[in-house]
């Protein structure tokens, strides 16, 4: 497989691409619906959407000022940690990571539908390389390097077409993974239960605000890809 030149690539990315026709994108969306649904490829599927979960809490424990110590992710549950020095329990880092593989399906469907297709790959591309320098464990090493090197291989070797359905598979992908992640941990996800011990709600409350926000990030993605 022939790689396009340096000079190519870069000139890709800051380009814009034509956006896949309703249908196409569609096609992909019912693609990525049964592949988060169906047990053989939701076993792999499920350490990416733990990749962004873990991800946007190392993001906003960031921004609060928070030095990330390092970040776990388990094989066998697809269960994740961040750790942070110091190790203060965070309300607004907690409340995010169920969120987090909606919130990046959304940014990915915002630049999809400004043109610059190409571009979500290689951001991330860029973002998983800003988490493998915070995971801690060999299986999460391993996990992140396959993930970016599938998508490598999107990015560096293919047609704008295939960089189009991968981006689009992105996409489409973190939304709906978003929304089964909270309907398999429900009120039982950890990040729940500590939410609930800092502020005395019922874990089934922000179970809830998670579902609302997945479902409403499905929905604003899918208008701004078709």
């Amino acid at each position: 497989m022939s790689a396009p030149t340096l000079q190519e690539m870069v000139h890709r990315i800051g380009q814009t691409q034509p956006r896949l026709p309703f249908g196409t994108s569609l096609g992909i969306g019912l693609a990525a619906l049964l592949a988060v649904n169906f047990p053989g490829t939701w076993t792999f599927i499920r350490y990416f959407t733990t990749m962004a979960h873990e991800g946007s809490h190392a993001v906003v424990r960031s921004l609060q000022g928070f030095k990330i110590s390092g970040v776990w992710l388990k094989m066998g549950n697809a269960d994740g940690e961040t750790k942070a020095d110091p190790p203060a329990v965070s309300v607004p880092s907690l409340l995010i990571g169920y969120l987090g593989p909606s919130a990046f399906g959304v940014a990915a469907a915002e630049l999809i539908s400004i043109g610059h297709i190409v571009a979500v790959l290689w951001l991330a591309l860029a973002l998983l390389f800003l988490l493998l320098a915070n995971v801690r464990n060999v299986f999460g090493i391993m996990a992140v390097v396959v993930a970016g090197y599938v998508i490598y291989v999107f990015a560096r070797y293919g047609t704008v077409a295939n960089q189009t359905l991968g981006a689009y598979g992105v996409a489409w992908l973190l939304l709906l993974s978003g929304v089964r992640v909270v309907l398999i941990h429900w009120k039982k996800a950890k990040d729940a239960e500590n939410l609930s011990k800092q502020t005395q709600i019922m874990p089934v409350v922000f179970a809830r605000i998670w579902l609302v926000g997945a479902l409403f990030a499905v929905f604003f993605g899918a208008r701004l890809m078709m």
